[in-house]
């Protein structure tokens, strides 16, 4: 892989401005980024630099997912993949899935976090499993 693509990443990433928290979550009262904003937050940025973005669906030995690629005029691709959890089994939980992976996508790979606290209050409701930022200091971590 050559550094072109890298270096034009990397100086798309510093030229992003933070996703605008444009939506409101009726269920958690609190209010996010929707996928238009992180696309009106990324898309242009990307195109300055020579990316195109893809973010097709598929389906692997572990489910569903929307792949988002980043393509560089270089030739050179970035990619990642959010599987699909549907909360209903209906063309209505597919399309919210999807729309959850393509803006958590896109925000991975653009390297943009906005303090979304809607996916946090999921996990901590559906899995009893409290999310928090960071790792504690001190101590072996192994690696």
């Amino acid at each position: 892989m050559t550094d072109t693509a890298i270096k034009a990443l990397l100086k798309a990433q510093q030229a992003m401005e933070s996703v605008k928290k444009d939506s409101l979550n009726p269920h958690f009262k609190n209010r996010y980024a929707s996928l238009e904003a992180v696309i009106d937050a990324t898309s242009k940025v990307f195109q300055e630099n020579g990316f195109v973005v893809m973010q097709p669906c598929g389906r692997d030995e572990l489910g569903m997912y929307v792949e988002t690629k980043i393509l560089h005029t270089s030739g050179e691709a970035f990619s990642s993949r959010v599987y699909l959890v549907l909360s209903k089994q209906d063309m209505q939980g597919l399309g919210s899935a999807i729309t959850y992976a393509r803006r958590y996508g896109l925000l991975g790979m653009a390297c943009l976090a906005p303090e979304d606290d809607d996916g946090n209050m999921a996990a901590k409701q559906s899995s009893g499993v409290e999310v928090t930022k960071g790792l504690k200091s001190g101590g072996s971590s192994g690696w």
